[in-house]
């Protein structure tokens, strides 16, 4: 299978006046998991590191008991953490995940 069009985004890190930074977190999940993901993450990340962050990438997992269950993904258009389940689904609306602790590792400028 040949590679269609690709398009390049932006690119940081070639100067000194655009760095970027990675930061280790470990958040609570949302007691009532709205679909389309928790909104306003930029904000939250905002509040707890004291900063007005461009958030260029979420990765990170959630884990219950100690077993990971969970992984997320970030959607910057709409500024949203989704969450889902291993098999790949978005937990369901309303869903209670305060028993996960989510491990991220956020991308940001």
């Amino acid at each position: 299978m040949a590679l269609g069009a690709i398009t390049v985004g932006s690119q940081q890190g070639q100067t000194t006046m655009r760095p970027s930074f990675m930061q280790n977190l470990s958040i609570v999940g949302d007691n009532a998991y709205p679909t389309g993901g928790t909104p306003d993450f930029a904000a939250v990340i905002n509040a707890e590191l004291k900063s007005n962050p461009t958030i260029l990438a979420v990765h990170g997992y959630g884990k219950t008991a100690g077993a990971i269950t969970h992984f997320v993904e970030y959607d910057a258009a709409n500024d949203t953490l989704k969450v889902y389940v291993l098999a790949g689904t978005e937990v369901p609306n309303a869903t209670d995940l305060s028993g996960v602790t989510f491990d991220l590792m956020v991308s940001y400028r």
